[in-house]
């Protein structure tokens, strides 16, 4: 999920423009500003995940009880351990931290900033939106220049990429102008 955010330096205090329909008017020294907070999707299982889980804890069960009545107790026991491992993995990664990046354009600056805590900053002027897939199920977004890439949107599924691109594009353009 992406946030994209638009606010004047004169007012850093003041309420902040969410989403495109508060874009400021024309003309605004302040529209080529922008900043994009991006943070991988870290909703609930839905009902159908759920089922899903159940499922697979429901074949366990039943692929172990025929081993188990013939005295191979290591099925069940594989069995037991692999919903207990699933459960871990699912339980962990739950509770850790969702990967996240900003990308701001700026004053004719493009900066970019990690989970990690790496900021990355280059000159708008050289820089150009280029996009890289191996099918139409990849996409890969990067902002390019003579001194070196950034790679963003690494935590957005492949429908907010498409949507956050024209975006950037857009915006890219307005930096430059700067």
């Amino acid at each position: 999920m992406y946030q994209l955010l638009r606010r004047s330096s004169e007012r850093p205090w003041g309420a902040s423009s969410h989403g495109l329909m508060n874009v400021p008017p024309p003309g605004d020294r302040y529209d080529r500003r922008l900043i994009l907070h991006m943070r991988e999707n870290r909703s609930h299982l839905s009902q159908e995940a759920r089922l899903c889980f159940g499922m697979i804890a429901l074949l366990f069960m039943v692929t172990s009880i025929a081993p188990a009545m013939k005295g191979q107790w290591l099925v069940p026991a594989f069995s037991i351990l692999a919903m207990a491992a699933l459960t871990f993995a699912l339980e962990r990664h739950a509770k850790s931290r969702p990967a996240s990046e900003t990308l701001e354009l700026d004053d004719g600056r493009i900066r970019h900033r990690d989970s990690a805590g790496r900021i990355v900053e280059y000159p708008a002027h050289w820089m150009r939106l280029a996009t890289e897939g191996r099918s139409a199920a990849e996409l890969r977004l990067f902002l390019r220049c003579r001194d070196g890439a950034i790679e963003f949107g690494r935590c957005l599924s492949l429908e907010e990429k498409r949507e956050v691109a024209p975006l950037v594009a857009a915006a890219l353009v307005k930096a430059r102008g700067h």
